[in-house]
Formats: structure tokens, C-alpha cells, sequence
């Protein structure tokens, strides 16, 4: 069997670790030109069932790496308001010494490439695919194809591959807009960061839909490109941010952070200050956005995984897991010779409960109504 995944994300890669240590010829193709063209480095969440999964995928030389390059486990997730009242607080206890809980986006993309150089292929960005009595041709911008017995879109909320094989599925704009930075954790730092900051995922809101999240990257072993840091997320629409789309998606990154400080500017002076002292040319920009119904779809040969299927916001922390449960099952499926079907439907099911959860508590968090 001969597989061509679309998209180089945490699902494609953790895909392709899977297919390779079951003897499955596999390709990756990523539109982005390096494996270094996005350094967003970022926290995600990784749930037991995102640890399960990449036990059951990755070979060992693979699985020590992610361990390695992982962030150290924190035990808290709070609530505050903009003068740091707490809201509320949970706490959870703490992981083994190999337990993988946390990680940086970057730098778990980077683990998750260890031994794939062979088979990854960069600047090849996809533009249409036909089914063929053997399997798929895929076409390239640059002009190039390439063969397979089954194509996987791992390409993400814009994906491509979905555009044409569930042409029909709606992806909504939620109207937030989360504007994302990095604060260096050096020894000042943590001397006037809140505790609750550095322990776990702290979210703050001043309860007009202007929020902040908080959480910690302290890595074991940190990328060459930067060391341990403070996450920093500010949230909100348009209207509370007082910036329209036309403008926020062209602001240089250090307009971005200053947009931040003017937003912030009357919260707790912790916050004033961590922010302060932020990296200002870290910053980006995204919307959120989300599927309301998972689509269904059938075909034998073109299949698809993580927010190419079932895009999400964030409120659940399930985007990345889910991404993650969905390449250990489509490599079982693979490699047992299993109908495609029977993933497919797996992955809808499972994928529509975790949107509705993300919808839920999203309306919640960011203060926006969500129509179905």
C-alpha cells in the first residue's frame, strides 16, 4: 500500500510515524517550504488520550524524543477576573517523569519529523485529486502529481483535500479573534508572575468578552530556536478589540502586542507587567473557527483526519488529541486491512460529541452566541 498525506501537522506526522513502524510506504506533502518556515511555538494540551494514542504510533526512537522535547507537567487550571479574583480552580495530579501533558506546537512538530526526512516533501502544495481504477492522482500548484492507493487530508480547518471531497461543509467563523505571544520565562519573570500562572492554564476575563490565557513552556529540552517561556493569549471580537479583520490580520507583530498592552491596560498590574515584557515579535494573529455538523462522507481511496474533518475551537482542549486519536485509528484501519468506512464513521461520531462540547463551552468562555 502506497499512502500520500496532505499536510505536515501533528495528525499527518503522527500519522505517517504510525504507517512507517507497520511497514506502510507513506508520503508527507507540506505547502510550507521548511520544516522551519513556522516557529509559532505555542502550548497544547496533550490528554490521555492523545498520550495513548502516540503510545500505540510512534516507534521508540520517536516516542523518547517527543518525551524529551515535551514541557514539564503542571498540575492547575484557574479562573480569574481582570484584578486576579479567582473564579475558580482544579487541580490535577502530577505525571509520571515520562508522561507527556503539555508540549510546545514547534517543537513537537520537530520530534514528531525524527526519521521522516526521507519521506517528507515540502513547498508541494495541493490542488485537486481523481479517484483512478488504482488508487489516486494527486495535483500540485507547482505543476507536479504524484500517485497513491490512498490519499489522507491532514490539511487543516482550510483543508483542501475536504474542500472537494465534502465540498458541502460549512466552516463558521465564531467572530473571535485571539491574538497569541510569548513572555520569556527569565528569573524577573517569575518573580511578578502570578503562581497560579507558572503551575498550569490560567484563563482571565474582565466579563466583557475580553479574555487572557496564561500557562507555562518549560521545557526538558528546549528548541535551539528559543527556551522556556509564558504563553500569553489574548481573546475577544472585533467590536471588543476594537479592531476590524482588515486591519488586525495586517498589523506587524509588534502593533499586535501593543493592541494587547492597550487591552490589558487596566487589569491587575501583574498582568500589565508580564505583558510588558513580553516578546513583541512573537505575535500572531488567528480566528477561531469551527464546523457545527461533521460531515459524512464515502470513498475507498480519499479519507481525512483532525481539523481537515472536524475542525474546532479550542474551549474543549481536544483539537490536537483528537487529531491524534484519529491517526492512531486510520493507521489501525490502514494496516489491518479494515474498510475505510468504518474509521470514517468512528471519526464522525467521536468528532461531532467533541465539537458540540468545544461549541458549548466556547460560548461560555469568549461570551458569543454560536448559531447552528
Amino acid at each position: 500500500m502506497k499512502v500520500a498525506i496532505m499536510g505536515a501537522g501533528i495528525g499527518g506526522l503522527a500519522l505517517a510515524q504510525g504507517l512507517r513502524k507497520a511497514g506502510v510506504e507513506v508520503t508527507v506533502y507540506e505547502r510550507d517550504p521548511s520544516p522551519r518556515y513556522r516557529k509559532q511555538g505555542y502550548r497544547i494540551h496533550i490528554s490521555p488520550v492523545g498520550e495513548e494514542a502516540l503510545a500505540a504510533m510512534l516507534p521508540d526512537a520517536v516516542r523518547r524524543r517527543v518525551i524529551a522535547t515535551a514541557t514539564r507537567p503542571g498540575d492547575l487550571v484557574a479562573g480569574f477576573d481582570a484584578q486576579l479574583n479567582q473564579q475558580f480552580e482544579q487541580l490535577y495530579p502530577v505525571s509520571g517523569p515520562d508522561a507527556v501533558t503539555s508540549v510546545d506546537r514547534y517543537a513537537f512538530r520537530r520530534a514528531l519529523m525524527t526519521g521522516l526526512d526521507d519521506v517528507l516533501r515540502f513547498g508541494k502544495q495541493f490542488t485537486s485529486y481523481a479517484e483512478t481504477a488504482d488508487g489516486v492522482e494527486i495535483a500540485f500548484a507547482d505543476g507536479t502529481s504524484a500517485t497513491a492507493d490512498v490519499l489522507v487530508g491532514a490539511d487543516g480547518v482550510g483543508s483542501r483535500v475536504r474542500g472537494q471531497v465534502v465540498p458541502s461543509l460549512d466552516v463558521v467563523d465564531i467572530g473571535v479573534r485571539c491574538i497569541y505571544g510569548k513572555v520569556p520565562l527569565t528569573p524577573a519573570v517569575r518573580e511578578i508572575a502570578p503562581e497560579s500562572f507558572l503551575r498550569g492554564f490560567c484563563f482571565v476575563s474582565d466579563g466583557s468578552g475580553l479574555g487572557a490565557a496564561f500557562a507555562p513552556v518549560v521545557f526538558r529540552e528546549p528548541p535551539a530556536e528559543y527556551g522556556d517561556y509564558l504563553m500569553a493569549v489574548l481573546t475577544g471580537t472585533n467590536a471588543v478589540l476594537g479592531v476590524p479583520d482588515e486591519k488586525l490580520f495586517e498589523l506587524p507583530a509588534t502593533e499586535l502586542w501593543a493592541l494587547v498592552a492597550r487591552s490589558v491596560g487596566e487589569w491587575h498590574p501583574a498582568i500589565r507587567a508580564l505583558v510588558d515584557v513580553g516578546e513583541a515579535e512573537a505575535a500572531f494573529p488567528i480566528t477561531l473557527r469551527t464546523c457545527i455538523t461533521v460531515p459524512t462522507w464515502s470513498s475507498a481511496c480519499v479519507t481525512l483526519l483532525g481539523d481537515a474533518v472536524h475542525p474546532m475551537t479550542p474551549a474543549a482542549g481536544a483539537g490536537a488529541n483528537t487529531a491524534l486519536w484519529d491517526a492512531a485509528r486510520l493507521t489501525r484501519a490502514l494496516t489491518s486491512g479494515e474498510d475505510l468506512a468504518a474509521y470514517q464513521q468512528e471519526v464522525v461520531a467521536k468528532g461531532q460529541a467533541i465539537v458540540t462540547e468545544s461549541l458549548q463551552n466556547a460560548e461560555r468562555m469568549f461570551n458569543v452566541s454560536i448559531a447552528a
